[in-house]
């Protein structure tokens, strides 16, 4: 049986892991997005203020113009409702 030793890390070190949560995260969004489509399955985006549908098959589908981002204050409650019918 080994025994586990784990040493404190640096406030340097951990800043310096924490700067690549960013990238890792962004990493890990895209391949989402292919292995989505790889498994045949349509993705949803936002792109220009539009939702973007894009199918497995490579069709690029224009869903609905979005509407501008509203700030939203820590608390406040607002509603969600479908879109066109579909969850």
């Amino acid at each position: 049986m080994t025994s586990l030793h784990q040493t404190p890390l640096s406030d340097e070190t951990l800043e310096n892991l924490e700067n690549q949560i960013p990238a890792m995260a962004a990493a890990a969004t895209r391949l989402a997005y292919f292995q989505a489509l790889a498994a045949g399955h349509t993705v949803v985006t936002i792109e220009q203020n539009r939702f973007i549908a894009t199918h497995a098959d490579g069709r690029v589908e224009v869903l609905a113009e979005a509407k501008p981002s509203m700030k939203v204050t820590m608390g406040q409650r607002f509603g969600v409702r479908k879109f066109n019918g579909r969850a």
